[in-house]
């Protein structure tokens, strides 16, 4: 079919060494579909998904709208449409990696399924990419050294190892930690978290909520004391973003169960107040622990502008 194809099209696919066989991806007429086509440019980056996760990365070489080809190609869908919003693929590489790490990296909630031909929701992308020089460093950090942290799928567990007697909790200085290796939960590698670290840090907060200790709750059974929950003010996901470890009690906020919420799922300007609060306490501390980061930095690991 590639006599099929504008003079100009072949000319590009030649000269990128794809004249014989080249990858392609098409899409339906539709309007989100046709505009999406029409805003895609060459050098566009492309991850591509299946039921598995992703397993595809490549960049965009042409584009056709062309429905003969498209229809000898892949033939025509249920309502007698094809494929024929079409581009070409250069530069294809595997990838390996699952939608809830990618889910996690954007910060989309860890239930969200990829649909169709479809984009990155712009503000998450631009958020992400304040981090790296390109794209490809993006898809390869995303691939090679993105790690999520076990509160991605096992938040209740790990408050539920938190609760102990706080009386038998040992205080500790606290000093740089080198981070650890990941391990791997539900098939997935993560980033741990010690119980330990979290008991100290609750300790160090006398068991009150550290946005208003006037937020009680109810007495723990375990600790004697009023129920706090612990939150990790730099999310672990973002472990590999440090060289010492952030699982560290300054890392670490006492929250009654309302706050820990607010800050996970309130609108974002009430979740960017409550990130300053808690920046302003903590960011000489972490400093000290070799752990440097800005409000913008913090800002943007919650998905915030």
């Amino acid at each position: 079919m590639f006599d099929k194809l504008d003079v100009d099209l072949q000319n590009e696919l030649a000269v990128n060494g794809l004249d014989q066989n080249v990858h392609m991806w098409g899409a339906v007429p539709g309007k989100s579909n046709i505009k999406r086509w029409h805003n895609l440019q060459a050098g566009d980056a492309v991850l591509v998904y299946v039921k598995e996760g992703f397993r595809s990365y490549a960049k965009i070489v042409c584009k056709t709208i062309n429905k003969e080809v498209a229809e000898h190609i892949w033939g025509t869908d249920d309502e007698n449409k094809t494929w024929e919003y079409i581009y070409f693929l250069k530069d294809l590489e595997p990838v390996s990696f699952s939608k809830e790490k990618f889910s996690s990296f954007f910060g989309y909630k860890t239930n969200f399924t990829p649909q169709g031909f479809s984009n990155i929701e712009e503000t998450k992308f631009q958020i992400r990419m304040r981090r790296y020089v390109d794209i490809d460093a993006l898809v390869h950090d995303l691939k090679d050294n993105f790690f999520m942290s076990d509160e991605d799928f096992e938040e209740g567990d790990y408050q539920n190892s938190v609760e102990t007697d706080l009386s038998k909790v040992k205080d500790m200085p606290e000093v740089p930690k080198t981070k650890k290796k990941q391990r791997v939960l539900n098939g997935v590698k993560v980033w741990d978290r010690d119980p330990k670290t979290a008991q100290r840090a609750i300790k160090k907060a006398h068991s009150l909520c550290e946005f208003d200790s006037s937020h009680t709750t109810f007495v723990s059974n375990a600790s004697k004391k009023n129920y706090v929950e612990a939150h990790h003010l730099i999310p672990m996901k973002f472990q590999n973003d440090f060289t010492n470890s952030i699982d560290t009690e300054s890392n670490i906020l006492a929250l009654c169960p309302n706050c820990h919420r607010m800050i996970h799922l309130a609108r974002p300007k009430e979740k960017k107040e409550l990130l300053k609060s808690f920046y302003e306490q903590r960011k000489d501390n972490l400093s000290n622990l070799d752990i440097n980061f800005t409000l913008s930095d913090l800002n943007g690991f919650y998905g915030l502008k």
